[in-house]
């Protein structure tokens, strides 16, 4: 179950003016004329070329046409780090292990072999060095040859044989064993003769004349091709053919022959982020120049991709995109903008721009000097990290599904059209592009909550602030909306007790004055785990009032591991643009008449998960905060036998949340759904003699469910739990995790089911525990109740497994049993460690195939438990999802 909530708060407060710092210089750069033609591409240098000689045996012929296709020395070197980053076997770490490997093998093929490009060159590249190689066997028959021997499974060895030609200056050709024993017969006649030799009386000749006879033939019945070899020990890594199509997308080049897109850009530079120089840039698409999207499919508007690049010298230093949708209405039949900002350093610098017109398939390109000034950082970074302070509300519906919206905010916030009477939007975009809105005054007061420590938070702990500003007299904590301590003297620091039981957690303080006014205020959430995903605006901020533009900013907090394809703002429900790479700055001008707005912020990840933050601008002082839930359920559904039942409908199912039935507003049956599963094996000495088979049971589940999309960790527990394995889906590394667990120790059982649940926290999607015990737990800190108190918090389905529990310990079964059927997992109970394999396709059959129910919780407020029934209009039917959740 994953909740996502839409928070709109509004709350009383003085109007503020924004402070606009125009730019010293505007440097107005216009097209000349309407071309998209970018400058000629230059042929591959020497050195391109010699890498593609030394990848030769591991590139693709899609990724070499690729490759010669590009137009730019500095677009190949960028090929080629993206060409090893998508075949890095562990991405986490700081090398990537198989282009070093790559690059030994490479050297050792120029100083032995000849070269990469020689058999015996391409043979190492692809399978390695052997494990022994046999030189001259039988040279007076077979003549000069090497024998590499790479060891199989279960003993069956694979061998190359390599011949050295009859004539001179000749270099060792591979060996085909289809075309038979003849050809790797030396002759000192012409080759042809070897024709006429019979395999069967070479066999007999090998017999008789060779010394290791019997050791000759062996290795030569053994011989394969390369090709065998390569594909029988899968050591390569093999990212998926979609990376090439990608690269080309994002570059600049524009395609021979495409019509032309009358476009200009401007660019300024206002002022500073942090080190670094705000560069704004103005494209501008002069009316009717560009293509409008079909009316019938829709409002008509206009689809732009903006592809960059910025060079210093003859290196790429960063590149970047935007998307932007802008419906036709919102233009007022003006010219299109299009604003786009960067951070640099002061230098010079050279900028190249693509743009994309993705209605009509045209281009504009251009390639310009930058000369960036230094210019003094402004107040913003103090005003951005106050800012940040304010949480970010948990994601919403998927972005696009306006029925999945808090339907407050719908009915309050419309954009207002643009009127006769109003400055067209390139105008108004004009006088924004030298403005930098992000320039507010520094606050006067400030109070941090400094960073909480990476781990699950029980107990008394300290809690740090940083706390600046004149007049402060007490800063006040809270802890899930109750005061717990107020100190009137620095340090602001104290002790919290944040109590026995583990639990997600929301820290608050607030800096006082002496009559009590509120001056400043941070929250932190304590115990949301290291996968939390979120986005939080720093800018706009709510309950502040803004005029005629702003700068919308955000930041992502990454999940281990994750990467973020893409972060969209909105201005109330219009797109307005879709950026891929940090700064997520975007300059926002707003509807006309200060109308009640939202400004949203929608990061999503490679993976499809989504995370959201909104804000409330320019509303009346007197509006309310308003919170609602938005409820997914992964539901299961199973018949008297325990088989999944496929073909349900929406109207089969009914939800109801404290006993009050609730309006379904997403309802699919996925399949093949992403799965984040962590195995937690127990590890104590009662496993000894079970420990090796547990050990290949997860391993072999492990390789038959986990594929590139899904993830897996391994937590290995006797006395503590251990994290053996981070998530990944890098089968090697499960491995290498589940291999040398030694059984001993005692039993902590509860200590690692909460550590599990933890390490999960703030995964998106589908996420299980599975958990293997055989016995009851003997040593851990927390009880059962405290156990399933935080797995009920958690939103992840818990499948346990009883190994060989014994007909007396009914307890620790039966607590088995209800740690899953409250979470919404399965229990399963069997003999031995060979039962497992059976185990584990069941619960891989329930996560792959669930149906996903979405509602809108009709409740409001509270922080008490809401259980959660659903039911089947069918009788026989056993439904499987959480009881409930806390808000």
């Amino acid at each position: 179950m994953t909740r996502r909530r839409g928070r709109a708060a509004i709350r009383t407060g003085v109007a503020i003016a924004i402070a606009v710092a125009i730019a010293i210089a505007v440097t107005l750069v216009v097209a000349a004329g309407a071309t998209a033609d970018a400058a000629e591409p230059a042929e591959p240098s020497p050195e391109a070329l010699a890498w593609l000689e030394e990848v030769g045996a591991l590139i693709t012929e899609e990724e070499r046409e690729a490759f010669l296709g590009l137009g730019h020395e500095y677009q190949r070197r960028r090929f080629i780090d993206r060409f090893w980053e998508t075949r890095d076997p562990f991405p986490d770490t700081r090398v990537n292990e198989f282009q070093e490997e790559w690059d030994r093998r490479a050297e050792a093929a120029r100083n032995d072999y000849g070269g990469t490009a020689t058999d015996r060159g391409r043979a190492l590249m692809l399978a390695g060095p052997p494990a022994m190689i046999h030189r001259q066997l039988c040279p007076s028959l077979l003549g000069t040859n090497e024998v590499w021997v790479y060891r199989g499974d279960a003993g069956r060895d694979r061998v190359l044989v390599f011949r050295l030609g009859a004539a001179k200056g000749d270099p060792y050709r591979l060996w085909p064993p289809q075309e038979g024993l003849p050809a790797l017969v030396h002759w000192t006649r012409a080759p042809a003769s070897a024709i006429d030799v019979n395999e069967t009386d070479l066999r007999r000749r090998i017999a008789r004349e060779c010394g290791r006879a019997r050791e000759t033939m062996a290795l030569l019945t053994n011989a394969v091709d390369l090709e065998t070899l390569v594909a029988a020990t899968d050591r390569l890594p093999r990212p998926s053919p979609e990376w090439v199509g990608t690269f080309l997308r994002r570059g600049t080049d524009v395609p021979a022959g495409a019509p032309a897109l009358d476009a200009s850009l401007e660019i300024a530079y206002p002022g500073a982020y942090k080190s670094r120089t705000i560069v704004q840039g103005l494209i501008v698409v002069p009316a009717g120049a560009a293509a409008t999207s079909n009316p019938a499919t829709g409002p008509a508007a206009y689809h732009l991709r903006v592809n960059g690049e910025v060079l210093r010298g003859d290196e790429l230093f960063e590149h970047f995109r935007y998307r932007f949708d802008l419906p036709v209405a919102d233009l007022g039949g003006g010219d299109v903008p299009l604003l786009i900002r960067r951070h640099l350093r002061p230098g010079r610098y050279d900028v190249i721009l693509r743009v994309e017109d993705l209605n009509a398939g045209s281009f504009f390109w251009t390639r310009r000097e930058l000369r960036v000034p230094r210019r003094t950082a402004p107040a913003v970074v103090a005003a951005a990290a106050a800012a940040a302070a304010e949480p970010a509300p948990d994601p919403a519906p998927k972005a696009g599904d306006g029925d999945e919206k808090p339907q407050v905010i719908a009915a309050i916030a419309s954009p207002q059209p643009a009127t006769e009477h109003d400055p067209p939007l390139a105008e108004l975009a004009r006088e924004l592009l030298a403005a930098d809105p992000g320039q507010m005054p520094e606050p006067e007061h400030i109070v941090k909550i400094l960073p909480l420590p990476d781990h699950l938070m029980t107990g008394r702990q300290r809690v740090d602030t940083s706390v600046s500003g004149p007049g402060i007299a007490k800063v006040a904590f809270h802890l899930d909306g109750q005061k717990v301590m107020a100190k009137s003297r620095p340090p602001f620091s104290l002790e919290l007790d944040f109590g026995r039981a583990p639990r997600t957690r929301m820290l608050e303080a607030v800096a006082y004055d002496a009559d009590g006014g509120e001056l400043a205020r941070d929250r932190v959430p304590v115990n949301a785990g290291p996968q939390r995903f979120a986005v939080r605006l720093l800018e706009p901020r709510s309950g502040e009032r803004y005029h005629g533009s702003l700068q919308a900013f955000a930041e992502v907090d990454l999940p281990r591991g994750e990467n973020l394809e893409r972060v969209e703002l909105y201005l109330n429900e219009r797109k307005l643009a879709t950026l891929f790479q940090p700064p997520f700055v975007q300059p926002v001008l707003l509807p006309r008449g200060e109308a009640i707005t939202y400004v949203r912020a929608v990061a999503v990840l490679a993976d499809g998960h989504s995370a959201e933050d909104l804000v409330v601008i320019n509303g009346p002082r007197n509006l309310d905060a308003v919170q609602v839930d938005f409820v997914e359920l992964y539901t299961s559904v199973l018949d008297r036998k325990g088989n999944n039942i496929e073909g349900l409908v929406e109207d089969d199912f009914q939800v109801f949340e404290n006993e009050v039935e609730q309006h379904i507003r997403r309802f699919e049956r996925v399949v093949d759904l992403p799965i984040n599963a962590t195995v937690v094996i127990d590890a104590s000495l009662s496993m000894q003699e079970e420990m090796k088979e547990a050990e290949e049971a997860a391993l072999a589940f492990f390789q038959r469910v986990i594929e590139p999309k899904d993830r897996a960790g391994v937590i290995v527990f006797n006395n503590h739990p251990e994290l053996r394995v981070p998530l990944t889906s890098n089968h090697e590394v499960l491995a290498g995790g589940l291999s040398a667990v030694e059984a001993d120790g005692e039993t902590a059982l509860y200590d690692s089911v909460i550590f599990g649940l933890y390490y999960l926290a703030g995964l998106r999607g589908k996420r299980a525990l599975i958990v293997l015990s055989d016995g009851e737990d003997s040593v851990s800190k927390y009880s059962f109740d405290e156990a399933l108190e935080f797995a009920r918090h958690s939103g992840t389905a818990i499948y346990t497994i009883g190994l060989g529990l014994p007909s007396r310990e009914k307890m620790a079964e039966a607590r088995l049993r209800r740690l899953a059927s409250e979470t919404g997992g399965a229990h399963y109970s069997v003999n031995g460690a060979k039962g497992l394999n059976r185990v584990y396709e069941q619960i891989e059959a329930e996560l792959r195939a669930q149906y996903l129910i979405a509602y809108q919780s009709s409740w409001s407020g509270g922080e008490d438990f809401r259980e959660v029934e659903v039911a089947v209009d069918r009788s026989g039917l056993e439904v499987k999802t959480i009881p409930g959740y806390f808000p």
